[in-house]
Formats: C-alpha cells, sequence, structure tokens
C-alpha cells in the first residue's frame, strides 16, 4: 500500500524504511534471495542516509506516475448497496483518459452495466462467485493474526496522520481499513 500511496517510493517491506535502488532490486527479487540476506542493516546499514528514490517504472512508464486517482474496494463493488457507487468511481477514474475516452460508455449506463454484472452476472465470475471456499476456511495462526492487526493500525496511524488527512485517498483509504 505504501508503494502506491508514496508514487513509487523505494521503501524496505519489512521496516518500511526508505531504501537504496539496489536494496529495492534485491526485494523484488524474493526468489532469489532470503529474508536473512536481504536485511536493511545488512545491505542499506541502519545509521545510513538515504536519498530517496522511486521506481523508474513509475516515472517512465505510468502516465501520472503510480500514486492511485482513487481507492475501489472489491468488497464494496459487489455489495447491492455500495456497489453503484463504487463502479462509478472506476469509471470517473477513466473518465477523459487517453485512448480509453473513445472507449468508455456514458455515464447514464454506468449502474445498468453494473447491475447486468454483478446483480445479473452476466460478465465474468468474480470472487464472489467462487465455490468451494468461504472466509471461515481461512485459518491463520495467531503470530499471523497479529501481525496483520500490527501493519493495519500501522496504515490507519500513517494514513490518518497530518502529512495524509488531506488526501482523498488517504481517507478512503484509512475509512476502508477500519471496517
Amino acid at each position: 500500500i505504501d508503494y502506491y500511496m508514496e508514487g513509487g517510493l523505494m521503501r524496505d517491506m519489512f521496516t518500511h524504511k526508505i531504501t537504496t535502488p539496489d536494496h529495492w532490486y534485491m526485494l523484488m527479487q524474493p526468489t532469489r534471495y532470503s529474508k536473512d540476506e536481504m536485511t536493511y542493516d545488512q545491505i542499506v546499514g541502519n545509521d545510513t542516509i538515504v536519498t530517496p528514490s522511486y521506481d523508474p517504472h513509475c516515472i517512465n512508464d505510468v502516465s501520472g506516475g503510480c500514486e492511485p486517482l482513487e481507492i475501489i474496494s472489491a468488497e464494496k463493488l459487489v455489495e447491492l448497496s455500495t456497489g453503484p457507487a463504487e463502479g462509478r468511481k472506476i469509471a470517473k477514474a477513466l473518465e477523459n483518459r487517453t485512448g480509453i475516452e473513445d472507449w468508455l460508455i456514458e455515464e447514464d449506463a454506468w449502474e445498468c452495466i453494473w447491475t447486468e454484472l454483478i446483480v445479473n452476472k452476466k460478465g465474468l465470475k468474480t470472487f464472489i462467485d467462487r465455490e468451494g471456499i468461504n472466509e471461515r476456511d481461512y485459518n491463520f495462526s495467531e503470530e499471523m493474526l497479529r501481525e496483520m492487526i500490527i501493519e493495519l493500525n500501522r496504515l490507519v496511524d500513517k494514513y490518518s496522520g497530518d502529512d495524509w488527512n488531506m488526501k482523498k485517498t488517504a481517507q478512503y483509504l484509512v475509512q476502508f481499513l477500519k471496517e
């Protein structure tokens, strides 16, 4: 989440510290290096002052950079009470985009398309159409659950802080994470 919210800023995913491009590229190859081989302290050094760097893909290949225009909740997208509004957010994010504006349907049809795809199930299958696995079937250890809660709290604290509380995407992210 930090990667996108910060526009591709290179951070160590374990310590959340800003990292060097060399360390970043190691982190992007998790099958080549073990976690112990690429610790922040070992590769960068805890006392090193690191100049912020951004993923070149976000600078060179993604128009407007990697920072999200909008945050969409898949769970809300498929709910009857919130789905049309979430679908509208997708359409608004695509509106007037080069290469898309000729293909985006008229606004008055957006809710109708959502109804056909989600309610009438005339599109491809979604995660709600999966058979055999229910949410209650996932079995996380106490340690895993504790780590997930720590990360959720970290994200809520960070994105509700003074540096972020004026950004619409951060406000929605915090709201969504608190649900």
